[in-house]
């Protein structure tokens, strides 16, 4: 009946349960769990069975217990029906084209559509339901002994379903090793329900073990954050506070290292609750327990943008510990957690050296997010060591582990790489559309620091492009919010001011830093403080802060500077230019043709660019023999790749040094 047919699908796509795709077809939803039927389609479907007599109308019930497919074991166990009757029913509904028999696996059967097993299921009542739910228990127990192996999800589901007091403690019981085996395959989603359910069922306990609790909410709040659920932290927080009180520290230990997600907690500050639980995990651990070196490197980890001093000690100790251990897992856990605090560039051969070993055990273990973490830092570090090659084959390991994985935060982490690497090839529009959709992943998963990161990747972005003006305002802003912070962020805003004409500004920002009088940079975001004071010690020509930080960067000639989010110019480029200010124009130009080769490597068209047009008006001020050919050639090629790919700033400089050579 047409009329019944339009009816029917009218109801379903009001529910939910289909909708209709850009061709007009209609497609089935995910799940039909909260779908209620029209008696309509009810009646229909219940009609169909009632036509195979009580007894095959109660087997079919009873099988859409057991759920979509179906097997003759278990239903013949569940249903006290002999086999041979048992088939003869399930032939009679494969004739009424109720079931199908799956060719792929004996003895194993399935309702024909969804809604078929839906409407069987909700007929019957909820005694009915509850009884029949303790007889497929019964049954599988039967039939898997001691052993359920993956059927421990469908063990659980059934006796959570009995409805009857006696049946929780065994629920419960279920439920958690099906929590625990889906945490361990891999599979947080369906870990998350049934640490729900069984967090619900222990609940419900007469005298409940507070123990069981703990492990309970440890493992709810390992599924959560797997499953990009922020309320993550303060399970854990929860969880760690109870041993605490308990003075269980292996599980204050267990909660303290399962409450992060893979590097420090936000970017830029501290999480104070973090640290207090793992300051108090520390000091109830004896000096050679094995759990030590991994609290001492996530407090490392921790405490890195706030006490760099004491993050590094932590980090030393951790290092020496785990290496005294030997356990690869240890080892990888620990080396990730202290690369940041220890990521200085005057020891970035140390820090390659330590990740890619880590990396090398990491693939010895069968962990594959120990092996995400490891291969980002390994390419990290040889991204800032200029081996592209190295980078590549690093970020694709993880980008590989990401996809198939899909963890929210991992897919953020890695989505933010891949801005980072467009960003360096110079393609803008790339970069920016991965930038983007790591802040929705970021978001959407609770990250904490989301909008400040992708802040920062787009202004890497918008320095390329030509617009970094727009910046300002919030830079301004910001060096009054983050006072802790100030000296990053005045850098950063006296690098925006030159490209815009504001160089007075940016010159009052650069007095300042230079009257700070810093030592030699102690980490990673240092030297890229260092190289913007240096591109704006550039434009202002100032011979005595440029001689101050030629010997501050002459050391990391051979790096690129690099945040592990966005990327700036070779420091070669950079020399090349303070060399020029300093009217050390040999030094310069073997500075930029270093920059320009590690350029090619890298195939950075924007700082290939870059350095040409910086190359070339060095050369035009040397005016040594050649020296103007040899910049027209460079400055008419800076132009042309700058109009193709819309780097405004240096297609604008380079046509003004044409008009001049």
């Amino acid at each position: 009946n047409p009329f019944f047919v339009t009816e029917v699908l009218r109801h379903l796509a009001e529910t939910g349960a289909i909708h209709q795709d850009s061709t007009g077809r209609w497609v089935a939803a995910d799940s039909l769990e909260r779908l209620a039927l029209p008696a309509s389609v009810r009646v229909v479907i219940g009609a169909r069975v009632g036509r195979l007599g009580r007894d095959a109308q109660r087997v079919l019930s009873l099988a859409a217990v057991v759920g979509r497919d179906f097997d003759v074991d278990v239903l013949t166990r569940a249903s006290g029906t002999a086999e041979d009757e048992l088939l003869d029913i399930l032939d009679a509904a494969m004739s009424a084209s109720l079931v199908r028999e799956l060719t792929d696996t004996p003895g194993h059967y399935a309702f024909a559509h969804a809604l078929i097993q839906h409407a069987l299921y909700e007929d019957l009542g909820l005694t009915r339901r509850a009884r029949s739910h303790r007889q497929v228990a019964v049954a599988l127990e039967e039939l898997c002994g001691n052993r359920p192996g993956a059927r421990i999800g469908e063990l659980a589901r059934h006796w959570s379903n009995t409805a009857q007091p006696v049946d929780r403690a065994k629920a419960l019981d279920y439920s958690r090793r099906a929590a625990d085996a889906a945490l361990a395959a891999l599979a947080p989603t369906d870990a998350l329900h049934y640490y729900t359910r069984a967090l619900d069922l222990y609940a419900r306990l007469d005298d409940p073990d507070p123990i069981l609790g703990i492990d309970l909410a440890i493992g709810l709040g390992i599924a959560q954050r797997q499953t990009g659920e922020p309320a993550s932290r303060d399970t854990l927080l929860d969880a760690a506070r109870r041993a605490a009180v308990l003075d269980d520290t292996e599980r204050l230990v267990a909660a303290a290292l399962a409450n992060n997600r893979g590097m420090f907690s936000v970017a830029g500050s501290v999480d104070t609750d973090r640290v207090e639980i793992l300051e108090l995990a520390l000091g109830r651990l004896p000096a050679r327990h094995p759990s030590r070196a991994l609290v001492l490197a996530k407090l490392s980890c921790e405490l890195a943008h706030v006490s760099l001093a004491r993050s590094q000690d932590l980090a030393h100790e951790a290092v020496a510990l785990a290496r005294s251990a030997g356990d690869d897992a240890t080892i990888v856990r620990v080396f990730g957690d202290v690369c940041f605090s220890l990521s200085l560039p005057q020891l970035l051969e140390e820090s390659l050296s330590r990740a890619a070993e880590a990396l090398r055990r990491a693939e010895r273990v069968d962990d594959p997010v120990l092996l995400f973490w490891a291969a980002m830092d390994c390419g990290d570090f040889s991204l800032q060591a200029g081996d592209i090659d190295e980078m590549n084959r690093c970020f694709g390991i993880g980008w590989s582990i990401a996809r198939r994985l899909d963890e929210p935060t991992l897919s953020w982490y890695s989505t933010m790489k891949r801005a980072m690497c467009a960003q360096l090839a110079g393609d803008i529009d790339t970069a920016e559309a991965f930038a983007t959709e790591a802040f929705r992943v970021g978001t959407d998963g609770g990250q904490p620091d989301a909008a400040d990161l992708y802040g920062f990747q787009t202004r890497a972005l918008m320095m390329q492009r030509g617009t970094i003006g727009a910046t300002i305002p919030r830079l301004e802003q910001l060096t009054a919010e983050k006072p802790e912070a100030a000296e990053q962020i005045s850098a950063a805003l006296a690098h925006a001011y030159v490209p815009v004409g504001r160089v007075d500004d940016a010159q009052h920002l650069r007095e300042q830093y230079a009257a700070s009088d810093l030592e030699q940079p102690t980490r990673l975001q240092r030297l890229e403080t260092l190289t913007e004071h240096a591109a704006v010690t550039i434009a202002c020509r100032d011979t005595k802060m440029a001689a101050s930080l030629f010997g501050r960067l002459a050391p990391f000639t051979a790096q690129l500077c690099t945040t592990g989010l966005s990327v700036t110019d070779p420091v070669s480029y950079f020399l090349g230019g303070l060399a020029t200010v300093l009217g050390r124009y040999d030094e310069a130009d073997a500075y930029f043709a270093y920059a320009d080769a590690l350029n090619e490597r890298a195939g950075a068209t924007y700082f290939t660019a870059h350095n040409n047009l910086a190359w070339a008006k060095m050369l035009a001020e040397r005016n040594d023999p050649g020296d103007t050919e040899r910049a027209r050639a460079l400055v008419t090629t800076a132009h042309a790749v700058a109009a193709a790919h819309g780097y405004t700033d240096i297609e604008r400089g380079a046509a003004e040094t044409l008009d001049l050579l």
